[in-house]
Protein backbone atom coordinates (compact mmCIF):
# COMPACT_ATOMS: atom_id res chain seq x y z
CA UNK A 1 0.00 0.00 0.00
CA UNK A 2 1.05 3.95 -0.61
CA UNK A 3 0.63 5.74 2.24
CA UNK A 4 -2.26 7.57 2.62
CA UNK A 5 -0.77 11.11 3.04
CA UNK A 6 1.02 11.20 -0.87
CA UNK A 7 4.36 12.78 -0.79
CA UNK A 8 3.33 15.74 -3.44
CA UNK A 9 5.73 18.56 -1.92
CA UNK A 10 8.70 17.76 -4.48
CA UNK A 11 5.75 18.22 -7.07
CA UNK A 12 3.13 20.96 -5.99
CA UNK A 13 4.43 24.28 -5.48
CA UNK A 14 3.73 27.47 -6.16
CA UNK A 15 0.16 28.49 -6.76
CA UNK A 16 -0.41 24.63 -6.16
CA UNK A 17 1.10 24.12 -2.79
CA UNK A 18 -1.93 24.35 -0.74
CA UNK A 19 -3.05 21.01 -2.49
CA UNK A 20 -0.42 18.87 -1.36
CA UNK A 21 -2.61 17.71 1.34
CA UNK A 22 -6.06 17.84 -0.65
CA UNK A 23 -6.47 14.13 -0.02
CA UNK A 24 -6.83 12.80 3.65
CA UNK A 25 -7.93 8.57 4.79
CA UNK A 26 -10.85 8.45 7.54
CA UNK A 27 -10.09 12.27 8.86
CA UNK A 28 -6.10 11.94 8.77
CA UNK A 29 -4.59 14.27 7.86
CA UNK A 30 -4.80 17.76 6.99
CA UNK A 31 -7.80 17.13 4.71
CA UNK A 32 -10.56 18.29 7.15
CA UNK A 33 -9.55 15.95 9.96
CA UNK A 34 -12.43 15.72 12.33
CA UNK A 35 -15.17 17.58 10.21
CA UNK A 36 -18.08 16.01 9.10
CA UNK A 37 -17.55 15.35 4.97
CA UNK A 38 -20.00 16.12 2.23
CA UNK A 39 -20.74 12.26 0.85
CA UNK A 40 -19.89 12.26 -2.95
CA UNK A 41 -22.53 9.56 -3.58
CA UNK A 42 -25.73 11.28 -2.49
CA UNK A 43 -26.47 14.18 -4.87
CA UNK A 44 -28.78 15.57 -2.39
CA UNK A 45 -26.24 16.32 -0.22
CA UNK A 46 -23.94 17.31 -2.58
CA UNK A 47 -26.69 19.70 -4.18
CA UNK A 48 -27.22 21.01 -0.82
CA UNK A 49 -23.39 22.23 -0.70
CA UNK A 50 -23.43 23.74 -3.79
CA UNK A 51 -26.70 25.60 -2.95
CA UNK A 52 -25.83 27.03 0.32
CA UNK A 53 -22.76 28.56 -1.45
CA UNK A 54 -24.85 30.27 -4.44
CA UNK A 55 -27.87 31.29 -2.74
CA UNK A 56 -26.93 34.03 -0.83
CA UNK A 57 -25.72 35.58 -4.09
CA UNK A 58 -28.86 35.73 -5.57
CA UNK A 59 -30.38 34.25 -9.03
CA UNK A 60 -28.53 36.99 -11.09
CA UNK A 61 -25.43 35.40 -9.76
CA UNK A 62 -26.29 31.98 -9.86
CA UNK A 63 -24.53 30.56 -12.89
CA UNK A 64 -21.46 32.30 -11.82
CA UNK A 65 -21.36 31.05 -8.41
CA UNK A 66 -21.94 27.27 -9.51
CA UNK A 67 -19.18 27.92 -11.70
CA UNK A 68 -17.22 29.35 -9.30
CA UNK A 69 -17.44 26.88 -6.68
CA UNK A 70 -16.91 23.97 -9.50
CA UNK A 71 -13.49 25.73 -9.98
CA UNK A 72 -12.67 25.40 -6.46
CA UNK A 73 -13.40 21.78 -6.32
CA UNK A 74 -11.31 20.65 -9.37
CA UNK A 75 -8.81 22.55 -8.26
CA UNK A 76 -8.54 20.54 -4.95
CA UNK A 77 -9.56 17.65 -6.55
CA UNK A 78 -7.18 17.50 -10.02
CA UNK A 79 -3.81 19.05 -9.15
CA UNK A 80 -3.18 16.47 -6.87
CA UNK A 81 -4.95 13.40 -8.29
CA UNK A 82 -3.23 14.14 -11.83
CA UNK A 83 0.52 14.17 -10.07
CA UNK A 84 0.17 11.15 -7.66
CA UNK A 85 -1.18 8.89 -10.98
CA UNK A 86 1.37 10.44 -13.30
CA UNK A 87 4.23 10.79 -11.17
CA UNK A 88 3.80 7.87 -7.87
CA UNK A 89 2.09 5.37 -9.88
CA UNK A 90 -0.86 5.93 -7.55
CA UNK A 91 -4.20 4.56 -8.35
CA UNK A 92 -6.62 6.83 -5.80
CA UNK A 93 -10.05 5.76 -4.42
CA UNK A 94 -12.16 8.86 -6.61
CA UNK A 95 -15.50 7.14 -7.32
CA UNK A 96 -18.59 9.07 -5.77
CA UNK A 97 -20.33 5.34 -5.13
CA UNK A 98 -17.31 4.62 -2.90
CA UNK A 99 -17.34 5.79 -0.05
CA UNK A 100 -15.35 9.98 -0.63
CA UNK A 101 -16.24 13.08 1.15
CA UNK A 102 -15.98 16.50 0.19
CA UNK A 103 -14.48 18.37 3.19
CA UNK A 104 -16.35 22.58 2.84
CA UNK A 105 -13.89 25.40 4.00
CA UNK A 106 -15.20 28.28 5.71
CA UNK A 107 -16.54 29.72 2.87
CA UNK A 108 -18.38 26.85 1.29
CA UNK A 109 -15.96 26.05 -1.16
CA UNK A 110 -14.88 22.36 -1.48
CA UNK A 111 -11.59 22.43 0.61
CA UNK A 112 -10.06 18.97 0.13
CA UNK A 113 -11.86 15.01 0.24
CA UNK A 114 -11.66 11.96 2.47
CA UNK A 115 -11.13 8.94 0.83
CA UNK A 116 -12.46 5.48 1.78
CA UNK A 117 -8.91 4.08 1.85
CA UNK A 118 -5.62 3.93 1.04
CA UNK A 119 -4.08 4.45 -2.52
CA UNK A 120 -2.80 1.44 -4.43
CA UNK A 121 -0.14 0.85 -6.75
CA UNK A 122 -1.85 0.92 -10.41
CA UNK A 123 -2.68 -2.42 -12.13
CA UNK A 124 -0.12 -3.50 -14.82
CA UNK A 125 -2.72 -2.33 -17.44
CA UNK A 126 -2.67 1.43 -16.51
CA UNK A 127 0.58 1.42 -15.11
CA UNK A 128 2.28 0.17 -18.83
CA UNK A 129 -0.03 1.93 -21.37
CA UNK A 130 0.35 5.11 -23.16
CA UNK A 131 -3.08 6.09 -23.22
CA UNK A 132 -4.13 8.64 -21.16
CA UNK A 133 -7.99 7.43 -21.06
CA UNK A 134 -6.89 4.42 -19.21
CA UNK A 135 -4.25 5.75 -16.89
CA UNK A 136 -6.41 8.33 -15.69
CA UNK A 137 -9.25 6.53 -15.62
CA UNK A 138 -9.96 6.83 -11.99
CA UNK A 139 -9.92 10.39 -12.16
CA UNK A 140 -12.20 10.57 -15.56
CA UNK A 141 -14.49 7.50 -15.83
CA UNK A 142 -15.06 7.36 -12.12
CA UNK A 143 -14.92 10.45 -10.85
CA UNK A 144 -15.72 13.16 -13.17
CA UNK A 145 -17.93 11.62 -15.32
CA UNK A 146 -20.13 10.54 -11.99
CA UNK A 147 -20.07 13.80 -10.23
CA UNK A 148 -20.56 16.46 -13.18
CA UNK A 149 -24.12 15.61 -13.69
CA UNK A 150 -24.79 16.01 -10.49
CA UNK A 151 -23.24 19.67 -10.65
CA UNK A 152 -25.47 20.03 -13.32
CA UNK A 153 -28.84 18.85 -12.06
CA UNK A 154 -28.27 20.74 -8.89
CA UNK A 155 -27.02 24.21 -10.32
CA UNK A 156 -28.90 23.89 -13.04
CA UNK A 157 -26.36 24.81 -15.41
CA UNK A 158 -25.01 23.18 -18.40
CA UNK A 159 -22.19 20.18 -18.08
CA UNK A 160 -20.52 21.64 -21.17
CA UNK A 161 -19.72 24.70 -18.96
CA UNK A 162 -18.13 22.56 -15.71
CA UNK A 163 -16.65 20.07 -17.93
CA UNK A 164 -14.77 22.70 -19.19
CA UNK A 165 -13.94 24.25 -15.75
CA UNK A 166 -12.13 20.49 -14.92
CA UNK A 167 -10.82 20.42 -18.44
CA UNK A 168 -8.95 23.97 -17.61
CA UNK A 169 -7.49 22.64 -13.81
CA UNK A 170 -6.17 19.25 -16.26
CA UNK A 171 -4.61 22.08 -18.70
CA UNK A 172 -3.06 23.46 -15.37
CA UNK A 173 -1.84 20.02 -14.09
CA UNK A 174 -0.56 19.06 -17.52
CA UNK A 175 1.35 22.02 -18.04
CA UNK A 176 3.07 22.04 -14.67
CA UNK A 177 3.31 18.12 -14.48
CA UNK A 178 4.35 17.03 -18.24
CA UNK A 179 7.74 18.67 -18.28
CA UNK A 180 8.89 17.08 -15.32
CA UNK A 181 7.43 13.62 -15.93
CA UNK A 182 8.76 14.16 -19.74
CA UNK A 183 12.38 14.37 -18.09
CA UNK A 184 12.32 10.86 -16.13
CA UNK A 185 13.43 7.65 -18.08
CA UNK A 186 10.61 5.61 -18.37
CA UNK A 187 7.89 8.18 -17.85
CA UNK A 188 7.57 9.75 -21.02
CA UNK A 189 4.53 8.10 -22.64
CA UNK A 190 2.64 8.68 -19.16
CA UNK A 191 2.99 11.88 -19.80
CA UNK A 192 2.26 12.39 -23.87
CA UNK A 193 -0.89 10.07 -22.47
CA UNK A 194 -1.99 13.06 -19.99
CA UNK A 195 -1.30 15.48 -22.64
CA UNK A 196 -3.20 13.36 -25.28
CA UNK A 197 -6.02 14.03 -23.16
CA UNK A 198 -6.49 17.57 -23.60
CA UNK A 199 -5.73 17.47 -27.63
CA UNK A 200 -7.50 14.71 -28.94
CA UNK A 201 -11.09 15.24 -29.87
CA UNK A 202 -12.21 12.05 -29.56
CA UNK A 203 -11.81 9.35 -26.74
CA UNK A 204 -10.68 5.48 -27.76
CA UNK A 205 -14.30 4.44 -28.63
CA UNK A 206 -15.03 7.16 -30.82
CA UNK A 207 -17.26 9.65 -28.34
CA UNK A 208 -16.77 12.98 -28.06
CA UNK A 209 -13.51 13.82 -25.56
CA UNK A 210 -15.46 16.14 -23.50
CA UNK A 211 -11.78 17.48 -22.06
CA UNK A 212 -10.55 18.63 -25.49
CA UNK A 213 -8.83 22.21 -25.60
CA UNK A 214 -10.12 24.03 -22.98
CA UNK A 215 -7.73 26.70 -23.43
CA UNK A 216 -6.15 28.17 -26.67
CA UNK A 217 -3.56 30.86 -27.34
CA UNK A 218 -5.17 34.36 -28.39
CA UNK A 219 -2.40 36.71 -29.29
CA UNK A 220 0.20 34.63 -27.38
CA UNK A 221 -1.44 34.54 -23.86
CA UNK A 222 -3.51 31.44 -22.47
CA UNK A 223 -7.56 31.53 -23.38
CA UNK A 224 -10.30 29.77 -21.92
CA UNK A 225 -12.29 28.22 -24.41
CA UNK A 226 -15.18 28.71 -22.48
CA UNK A 227 -15.70 31.60 -20.09
CA UNK A 228 -15.89 30.71 -16.26
CA UNK A 229 -17.53 33.66 -15.17
CA UNK A 230 -15.62 34.93 -12.71
CA UNK A 231 -16.16 38.57 -13.36
CA UNK A 232 -19.65 38.80 -12.18
CA UNK A 233 -18.69 37.25 -9.10
CA UNK A 234 -19.04 40.32 -6.35
CA UNK A 235 -15.22 42.18 -5.86
CA UNK A 236 -14.09 40.02 -8.79
CA UNK A 237 -12.61 40.66 -11.74
CA UNK A 238 -12.03 39.23 -15.44
CA UNK A 239 -9.70 35.69 -14.42
CA UNK A 240 -6.08 35.80 -16.17
CA UNK A 241 -7.25 33.33 -18.88
CA UNK A 242 -10.72 34.99 -19.92
CA UNK A 243 -11.23 35.29 -23.54
CA UNK A 244 -14.06 38.23 -23.01
CA UNK A 245 -10.56 39.74 -21.40
CA UNK A 246 -8.66 38.93 -24.62
CA UNK A 247 -11.20 40.29 -26.80
CA UNK A 248 -11.72 43.20 -25.07
CA UNK A 249 -7.66 43.64 -25.16
CA UNK A 250 -7.77 43.02 -28.81
CA UNK A 251 -10.74 45.57 -29.74
CA UNK A 252 -8.85 48.22 -28.06
CA UNK A 253 -5.30 47.03 -29.55
CA UNK A 254 -6.63 47.56 -32.78
CA UNK A 255 -8.58 50.49 -32.55
CA UNK A 256 -4.71 52.02 -31.55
Amino acid sequence: MIPSLLPLDPFLTGDYAAHRDSFAVAGVGEAGAGEAGVPLADPAAVGAALTAFTAPLGPARRVAAVSQWTKSYFAVLTVPSVAATLLLDCDLPLSPAGGITMVLGENGRPAGFRLPGDARPLGPDRLGTACGFTRFSGLIDDHLAAIIPVFATAGGVPQRMIWSNAADYLDRAARMLVPLASAWPGREAAAAGLQALLTTPLRPDGSPNLLHEPVRLMNGLRTRKVCCLRYAMPGEDFCGSCPKRRRAEAARAARG
